[in-house]
């Protein structure tokens, strides 16, 4: 009976180092976003979940507190001297990325962008939520037909080095010189992750331009801040807020009207396609394309020349459809 025991606990012990083995090979995809705790990172974060039980990963998130380039690096190299398999990043400076995607090469890690990239970091692919030029000139083209094509219009936006914002602002003040000539851009006004701040800059805005008749929150984080700031001001129908703000984030001020409209993309299915390409680049799987990625509806595009995987178009959230997305 003794050597039964032993047979029968021997058999449990290599059973359960099996399987603490099989767990230990399993790829680790991390992502780390700009900051944690607001509604947008948290949905990509569920996406990310599901994607790795899709998948069969292990998904680490984890990010600083509230946008700050310095800490988001640090948690960045933690993440390589620990030998996680593949660390997605949403960039806050994308001029100071490059050090750790070379120290990631170094350790056999792929280091790679998502949400904001930083293209001459050398990553290793760009995850990205939609083009730049779709995102820039829908939410400026929305506006401009709800003012008229003319009047002034503010920006506020988050973190003054986050790539993914700076490119926006950019593209939209190139469509306002190209198209819009009747409408003044006034300078981007930066709130960084607060949106306290943001709707501080809003009401300063507001005061200081009584003409102003629209305002935009470039970040997600300025969304609620933007909002807040039109309807303490009374200002609800005279400017028009939008911005790149999740339905969830700017529900209560599309439906009193604060907010005319968001523009977005579901940031639930941009996280499962980030660990989705976390797995490939850890498998050394090539990016054809047009991907099919299993649990996605559309098929996904990538451009070799640019390294752009590209989620699909952004939509456009108004009081008529907002109630239809939870994110």
């Amino acid at each position: 009976m003794k050597r039964l025991g032993i047979t029968v606990v021997s058999s449990v012990l290599a059973a359960s180092i099996a399987v603490a083995a099989q767990a230990e090979d399993k790829p680790k995809v991390a992502f780390v976003p700009q900051l944690i705790g607001i509604p947008y990172f948290n949905a990509m974060e569920e996406g990310g979940k599901k994607a790795a039980e899709q998948f069969g990963v292990d998904f680490i998130y984890t990010g600083p507190v509230d946008a700050n380039p310095v800490d988001q690096l640090q948690i960045v190299q933690n993440l390589i001297n620990q030998g996680v398999s593949a660390i997605s990043v949403s960039t806050l400076d994308a001029s100071a990325i490059a050090p750790v995607v070379k120290a990631a090469e170094a350790k056999g890690i792929k280091l790679y962008t998502a949400d904001s990239d930083a293209p001459d970091s050398g990553r290793a692919v760009y995850v990205a939520q939609a083009s730049d030029e779709g995102l820039g000139d829908t939410l400026i083209d929305e506006l401009a037909s709800r003012i008229g094509g003319e009047g002034t219009v503010g920006i506020v936006s988050g973190d003054a080095t986050a790539s993914n914002l700076n490119t926006w602002i950019k593209i939209i003040q190139a469509r306002v010189k190209e198209k819009y000539p009747d409408i003044k851009l006034l300078d981007p006004q930066y709130a960084g992750g607060s949106s306290d701040r943001a709707a501080q800059i809003a009401s300063d805005l507001m005061t200081a331009n009584p003409d102003l008749k629209g305002l935009i929150a470039v970040a997600s984080s300025t969304c609620p801040g933007v909002g807040q700031a039109i309807e303490t001001a009374g200002q609800i129908g005279t400017v028009i807020g939008t911005g790149y703000c999740s339905p969830n984030t700017a529900r209560s001020y599309i439906e009193s009207g604060a907010m005319g409209f968001t523009v977005l993309w579901d940031p639930a299915a941009l996280g499962y396609l980030t660990v989705w390409a976390g797995k490939q680049l850890v498998d050394g799987t090539p990016f054809a394309a047009e991907n099919t990625v299993p649990g996605m509806d559309a098929p996904v595009s990538y451009d070799a020349e640019t390294g752009v995987l590209l989620l699909g178009d952004p939509s456009v959230f108004t009081k008529d459809n907002v109630d239809n997305f939870d994110f």
